[in-house]
This record gives structure tokens, C-alpha cells and sequence, in this order.
């Protein structure tokens, strides 16, 4: 069986969308999937959690589950399922509004969309997973179906079939797409623990995904006193012409930190770290450097005019072609070769670190820097959550301003999108 890591975020205003590690299996292990237990296991060991009051795509390649993608059960749908909300009871009057129907419509294209990214793609399966069930069977069922049929209308829009459809509530499963409807002999068919099943054990056997039932979202620590107000930039063309050896230095101390993972600074340390990402062009280098390597990062920002030949000549490097197209495309995270998903971690421990002793001019780069992280794994809505936190206090920084459109127009992340590249718990362990 194969997993690929493909997850996504969308606008947080709508649908909150996860984006969370997967569990990959050795290449020679062969699982057979052969009841609703199986398909739920596996969806919660790729996610990295057990979903809850969720809408889940689940691709299939062939006859191999594949790609899993998922996010917050549409509100309309839920608020239609309980009989204590206006919905329910309009529903049944009038069916659905036109604003429930836009955002049924709006759901299903963006999750089509990612699904259909995956080349491998044949067909899929939407899994409605609601705790939150209060109305009757039958009404259930009419409002899942008929949220089903707009949302797999959209997948098939994208050219995705939706093979199956199910709506599993209170461990009941139910088909939203048969022809029996509610005569169907599965109808009510009580779904057992997927944890007690062969899948789960052999997917995640430590049980770390046990209960587990969202991302684990850490909370910025910024420094403890207000921040005075932003000096004026720094001249970072003058430093890259005038003294290439000092933003050498720099990369070759970022460098040995993410090679060897965060090491005891002294404050003379602490100091350079956050005096050279007040540079926005050495801040994009550290990104490189992080995902790539120390050659492949100067190399390819000489080779992109970020950095003038002096630079590279203070390094006894040259300019390479590739390496400025890996670069190039490092920041959307779309570059054919893939990061060193184990020195992005580096860097994301260093930068926790920093980020308490930071100030006005560096702080709002550390923090882009743990956006840009988690936003390059696919883990939308932790990013998401940080961008929050950091806006308040970083107003007018330009990554963070970028990097808070990309997740409002639910860009994802090239990497994620691919298996070759995708990160994975096991990366960062």
C-alpha cells in the first residue's frame, strides 16, 4: 500500500483545512484494506490524527489508497445535522439556501483541485465524519446526500471521480451514494475501533496517533518586553558589495547550526543570527541554505542576482544554473529537488530559539521563517495559527504579508503535493 503526504489549507475564514505528517510504511510491506475500520486507520495514521467533524478525500491509485486530504466539516452541513439550529429547520422547509449551497460548491472544487494534482489520481472517496448528530436518521442522510452531490459534482469538474461516498456518525456508517438508499443492508452498520485494527497497528505500532486528534499548535514565544518601534532598513547592497566576507560568515554560521542542530550561543552569537536577517535577501538565503546546502544556497542566489559576484568570490564559488532554478523555486516551495527535511527542522528549533531575544527588525523574520515552515510541510492551519499570532506584532512584515495570502487563496505547497518531497514525522524525529 502506498501513503503520500498531501494536505492543505484553505481561507480561515471558511473551512479550516489540516495539514499534517503521514506514516510511511517499508516499500515492501503489503496491507489489505477490507472494511470501513481499515479506511478510517488509514486515514488517521497518513493524517497523523483521528478526524473529527471532518470531510475527507481519499484518493485511489489503481486499487492503492493514495493521497488523503481533509478539513473541517462544511458549517452549513453542520449545523443542518443538529434539530436545535434554525438550519435544520429551514432545511426541511426549503432545502438549501443559496449561501450553503455557494459554500458546498466553493469546498468541493478547492479539495477537487488538490486531489487532482496527484497524477496518479483515478478516483477517490469522500468520508463525512460528523460527532455532532442530532437530528433524525432519515434527515441526516437527506442533508449528507445532498451536500454530497454538490461537492462530488465539483470533483468531478476536476475529473476526479468519487467512486464512494460515506457518512459515518455516532459509529454508524451510512452510504450517501446508493441506490438503495435507506433500505441498503449497510445503512446503520456500527463502525468498530479503527485502532484495534491490523492497518493501525501496522501503520503506527508505538499508537502515536492513539486519541490523537489534532496538530499540536506551539505558541510563539516573543520577547517579554514591547518591542520598540522598527528602525530604519538596513543598506543590505551596500553590505553585499562592501563586505561579502561578513554575509559569508553569516551563511557559514547558520550553516554550522542547522548541520549540527541548535548549539548554546553566547550573546555575541545571538547578536550576528539576528543582525543578518534584518537582510530580506540573506533571510531568503537562509531558507535555501536550510533546505539545501551552504554551496547550493550562495551559488544560487549569485546566479539570481540576489547576490552581487562579490559574494561568491568571497566564498570561492561560482555561479550554476541549477542551483539558482532550486533556489528560484524554494520560496513556493515547488523546486524538483527536494529539502533536507531534517535542516529545515534544525532551523525551526534554532528560530524558537532566537525568537524570545529578538527585536522589531529581526522578530518578524523569525517568525515568517516558522510560517514559512509549516506552510512548506502542508500543515495549513498550523501556519495559519501563527500568522495570527505574529501579525499583531509584525504588522508591515513583507513575508509574513505574503505568506498570509498564500493561505488565504489556499495555496499549498509544491512539496507537500509530490511523494518524492512531502515531510513526514519521521524527517523531524
Amino acid at each position: 500500500m502506498k501513503q503520500k503526504n498531501q494536505h492543505v489549507h484553505a481561507d480561515p475564514d471558511a473551512a479550516q483545512f489540516y495539514a499534517l505528517p503521514n506514516t510511511k510504511t517499508s516499500p515492501a510491506q503489503k496491507l489489505t484494506v477490507s472494511s470501513p475500520e481499515d479506511v478510517l486507520a488509514y486515514i488517521q495514521c497518513t493524517l497523523g490524527f483521528r478526524p473529527r467533524n471532518a470531510l475527507v478525500a481519499v484518493a485511489f491509485s489503481g486499487n492503492q489508497l493514495s493521497t488523503v486530504a481533509r478539513c473541517d466539516l462544511p458549517g452549513a452541513l453542520q449545523h443542518m445535522l443538529r434539530s436545535d439550529t434554525p438550519e435544520s429547520v429551514t432545511f426541511l422547509d426549503f432545502g438549501l439556501t443559496e449561501p450553503q449551497e455557494l459554500q458546498l460548491i466553493d469546498i468541493g472544487r478547492h479539495m477537487g483541485k488538490l486531489i487532482a494534482k496527484e497524477p496518479s489520481t483515478t478516483s477517490c472517496m469522500l468520508l463525512y465524519l460528523s460527532d455532532d448528530v442530532s437530528v433524525g436518521d432519515q434527515q441526516a442522510l437527506s442533508v449528507a446526500g445532498m451536500a454530497n452531490s454538490i461537492i462530488a459534482a465539483q470533483f468531478g469538474l476536476q475529473r476526479v471521480s468519487v467512486e464512494e461516498a460515506w457518512f459515518i456518525h455516532h459509529s454508524l456508517l451510512w452510504h450517501l451514494r446508493c441506490a438503495s438508499t435507506l433500505e441498503c443492508a449497510v445503512q446503520r452498520e456500527t463502525v468498530a475501533d479503527p485502532e484495534q485494527t491490523d492497518i493501525f497497528r501496522s501503520l503506527d505500532p508505538q499508537g502515536d496517533t492513539t486519541q490523537q486528534e489534532s496538530a499540536t499548535v506551539r505558541r510563539l514565544v516573543f520577547p517579554p518586553v514591547p518591542l520598540p518601534a522598527a528602525r530604519q532598513l538596513p543598506d543590505t547592497q551596500q553590505l553585499l558589495e562592501k563586505q561579502p566576507k561578513v554575509v559569508v560568515d553569516w551563511l557559514k554560521l547558520w550553516d554550522g547550526q542547522l548541520a549540527n542542530g541548535p548549539q548554546m550561543l553566547d550573546s555575541a552569537q545571538v547578536a550576528e543570527f539576528l543582525t543578518s536577517l534584518e537582510h530580506t535577501r540573506v533571510r531568503d538565503a537562509v531558507l535555501a541554505l536550510a533546505c539545501f546546502d551552504f554551496t547550493t544556497a550562495l551559488r544560487g542566489m549569485v546566479t539570481l542576482g540576489q547576490f552581487p559576484f562579490q559574494v561568491a568570490t568571497a566564498a570561492g564559488l561560482s555561479t550554476n544554473s541549477s542551483d539558482g532554478i532550486h533556489v528560484r523555486d524554494c520560496m513556493r516551495g515547488q523546486s524538483e529537488r527536494a529539502p533536507d527535511w531534517h535542516r529545515v527542522h534544525e532551523l525551526e528549533r534554532l528560530c524558537h530559539q532566537l525568537l524570545p531575544l529578538s527585536d522589531a527588525g529581526s522578530g518578524g523574520a523569525i517568525t515568517a521563517i516558522l510560517v514559512w515552515i509549516e506552510w512548506a510541510r502542508g500543515r495549513g492551519s498550523i501556519a495559519a495559527t501563527y500568522v495570527k499570532q505574529a501579525r499583531k506584532r509584525f504588522p508591515t512584515n513583507h513575508l509574513l504579508v505574503m505568506l498570509e495570502d498564500f493561505l488565504r487563496q489556499g495555496l499549498v505547497s509544491g512539496w507537500a503535493m509530490r511523494t518524492d518531497s512531502a515531510w513526514s514525522a519521521q524527517h523531524a524525529a
